[in-house]
């Protein structure tokens, strides 16, 4: 046999495939998987720090109300209530801005960062808010509601923290 009879009977050389990127390497599985961890730990980690403070200040006002249940002292109610949204108000905007806010410009403050009104309450200024401005520093403060003001109050809190 010459060299072209061997040439003839050979089969024609076929080329390799294309390795197929589908499924993926199992290294390749792991790093993707470990990456998503990540990114759901971070997730995760995000919304916990973000809704820290709300979930202390929701605590606080209930202690707040706790203590209103228990003693009925309205003074001190709405006192603590005031101090409660005035650390939450100095946290999230300019201590200059809010620290020296009283009465009628203490309750447009708190009715401009609320937003929009919501639900059948007017707000701080017109609404269930208004005993706010002078209550806790009167010795009869005037009649409240003091579940309207605790809904107000969480509303505020839910939009600002």
């Amino acid at each position: 046999m010459n060299l072209e009879e061997l040439k003839q009977r050979i089969a024609p050389l076929v080329p390799p495939q294309v390795p197929d990127a589908w499924p993926p390497q199992p290294w390749l599985l792991a790093v993707l998987g470990g990456l998503l961890l990540l990114l759901v730990l971070l997730v995760l980690l995000r919304w916990y720090r973000r809704t820290h403070v709300r979930r202390y200040a929701y605590r606080e006002l209930e202690a707040i109300q706790q203590r209103y249940s228990d003693t009925r002292d309205a003074q001190r109610y709405l006192y603590e209530l005031n101090l409660l949204l005035r650390r939450i108000a100095v946290r999230n905007f300019r201590r200059e801005k809010v620290a020296a806010l009283t009465g009628e410009d203490w309750l447009d403050f708190l009715d401009w960062s609320r937003g929009r009104k919501r639900g059948d309450d007017p707000g701080f200024r017109e609404g269930s808010g208004r005993v706010l401005a002078w209550g806790a520093y009167k010795a009869e403060p005037d009649h409240f509601d003091a579940d309207k003001l605790q809904r107000l109050v969480r509303a505020w809190i839910r939009r600002q923290t």
